[in-house]
């Protein structure tokens, strides 16, 4: 296969390491971090990178996946978790939160 020059990977990594990147199972995330395993599945499916495999169920059957975490994306997690005021998102709910919850300045003395 010929290098066209155009890349439709929109990862940092080149495609190659990111094949040879060790990819954990959900219960080995949830022993190493000490959670339960149903909590590591719910942070992680939706994250961009994760291998979803399986069958995703229809209405009324239980759904049948198995994640497969990149090292990557395990790190990239941990530091959004560690850091949360590095994200755009928590940034937004904490100055929306603060005006929420300022008190009226009154000119009334005691």
């Amino acid at each position: 296969m010929a290098d066209s020059g155009i890349s439709l990977d929109r990862s940092d990594q080149p495609l190659q390491a990111r094949f040879q990147e060790r990819h954990f199972a959900v219960g080995e995330v949830a022993e190493l971090w000490n959670l339960c395993p149903d909590v590591v599945r719910k942070l992680f499916e939706r994250e961009p990178g994760v291998l979803v495999l399986g069958d995703h169920g229809s209405r009324g059957k239980r759904r049948y996946t198995t994640l497969r975490i990149p090292q990557s994306v395990v790190e990239r997690v941990h530091r959004r978790l560690c850091n949360p005021d590095l994200t755009t998102e928590s940034r937004k709910r904490r100055v929306s939160s603060s005006r929420d919850h300022q008190l009226p300045l009154t000119t009334d003395g005691p």
